[in-house]
């Protein structure tokens, strides 16, 4: 059988479209971070990335950086859609990278996030990578199929 997708399950696909996905979430928001920070004429640390403790909201600066990671869950939705390419498994790639994120903060702060914020953020980061990922994966599933010109019969 030919073709991008085979009909039988197949884990090493979804293990690397999982590492994939997951590499282009960190190399995106580190990317974003660092405009951010170049911008705001702060000193770009992992605390960023992972550190809860960065989206109290309490003042303009984090705010922005809040905005950050929004603006990540459109870029990591296209990602999402270019290297997964199906609609019913957008949420589920979606979930998995903030359940990864997720226990990389709890990792590196050695606690788990205690912020509310920080959840409030990750929900809606969620959703919006969420809808993103769904709606241009359908719009590239239901294009019609170019049939040629010439029919053998």
């Amino acid at each position: 059988m030919s073709g991008f997708r085979s009909q039988k399950w197949d884990p090493w696909l979804i293990i690397s479209q999982i590492i994939a996905v997951q590499t282009l979430y960190y190399f995106g928001l580190g990317c974003w971070v660092f405009l951010l920070t170049l911008f705001d004429n702060q000193v770009p640390t992992l605390d960023y990335l992972f550190s809860y403790k960065k989206l109290k909201l309490s003042n303009w600066s984090e705010q922005l950086f809040v905005s950050i990671f929004f603006i990540n869950a459109l870029t990591s939705g296209l990602a999402i859609v270019y290297l997964v390419g199906r609609y019913k498994q957008c949420l589920d790639f979606s979930l998995t990278v903030h359940f990864y994120h997720f226990f990389a903060c709890w990792m590196y702060n050695s606690q788990y996030p205690n912020v509310f914020s920080w959840y409030v953020v990750q929900f809606f980061s969620v959703v919006i990578m969420t809808i993103l990922s769904e709606h241009f994966s359908k719009k590239h599933e239901l294009r019609t199929i170019p049939l040629s010109s010439r029919v053998d019969l």
